[in-house]
């Protein structure tokens, strides 16, 4: 067994950074979050779990609302995995469960159909749902032949536009990120802007970025989860309580 890839570890501000490499930031700030992506590949199979947890004993109020949007966006995407299902169509469920949470929080605002029209949640997701993994953690088959990506932001990140069909293993990865620059770009787009409030992005800057992710192998009647590790609120929390007083 060894590591499929090397490992993430973004803590506060680094996680907006997708593919972060530095590792080496004190984790000094309790109302911070630690991202970290890390793999193992086992019997030449690799595995790609992401997972988001308080550096303190508890989320502060601003992580735990972004946290949360992440959760459910992934528990719905999971949820709606299956055979015979487009790739294509669990990042725009991603994307519609991505607004309504963030028109909550006030990050967006405005009549939901025409936000996603307008792709916003792409700038706060700068990546697909997920890929396929297998013998490579970015495995191939994602696009068949004649299929195009398509150029619009979010979905042109997308590792795969396909039917799932059973035996295949998806990574399930939705994230909210913070990205100065990719918000500078929405800033600059007034077909875009007129749904962010950009002092209230201001206000969760200090997030960084969620991102949470499993592993989904589908089957011939919808999909198992191959990933066991704890990502609900409360068990992150029980854990950080124990392991914030040592």
């Amino acid at each position: 067994m060894y590591e499929a890839y090397g490992s993430i570890a973004a803590r506060g501000r680094n996680a907006a950074v997708l593919h972060y490499t530095k590792n080496n930031q004190l984790l000094d700030n309790a109302d911070e979050m630690i991202l970290v992506d890390a793999g193992a590949t086992f019997e030449n199979y690799a595995s790609d779990i992401t997972r988001t947890w308080p550096v303190g004993p508890t989320f502060s109020p601003l992580c735990r609302g972004i946290y949360e949007i992440v959760l459910d966006m992934q528990k719905q995407v999971i949820q709606a995995c299956g055979p015979n299902k487009q790739w294509e169509d669990m990042h725009n469920l991603a994307n519609r469960v991505a607004a309504q949470g963030l028109l909550k929080l006030g990050i967006l605002h405005g009549p939901i159909e025409a936000i996603l029209d307008n792709f916003v949640v792409g700038y706060f997701m700068p990546h697909g749902i997920g890929h396929l993994i297998g013998i490579d953690t970015h495995d191939v088959g994602g696009y068949p032949t004649g299929t195009e990506r398509v150029n619009k932001p979010g979905l042109r990140y997308l590792r795969a536009r396909r039917e799932m069909l059973p035996n295949m293993v998806f990574t399930v990865e939705p994230g909210l990120y913070f990205v100065d620059d990719m918000l500078n770009d929405a800033k600059s787009l007034p077909e875009v802007a007129q749904y962010i409030d950009f002092d209230k992005v201001a206000e969760y800057r200090c997030v960084g970025g969620v991102r949470i992710e499993d592993n989904i192998v589908i089957t011939e009647s919808g999909y198992d989860n191959l990933t066991a590790c704890p990502k609900e609120v409360d068990e992150l929390e029980s854990i950080r309580a124990v392991a914030y007083k040592q």
